[in-house]
């Protein structure tokens, strides 16, 4: 029984370090998401301007030949 008080504070030790190394994990991976995201994000806002700058053009084209 002395064995078991014995290696008791070393298990505790242990599952509080694997606790913290998942929570530190699970921060970083959606800190890491959120990066993904936002560049993803302004891909497609940059490609919708671009698109819109396309129909500008032509539509200042149209105007201009009229």
């Amino acid at each position: 029984m002395d064995i078991v008080f014995e290696y008791l504070p070393i298990v505790f030790g242990v599952l509080f370090l694997l606790v913290v190394w998942f929570v530190i994990r699970k921060i970083m991976k959606s800190l890491s998401d959120r990066i993904n995201n936002s560049e993803l994000y302004k891909e497609d806002l940059l490609n919708v301007l671009e698109e819109i700058r396309d129909e500008l053009k032509e539509l200042n084209k149209n105007n201009s030949v009229k």
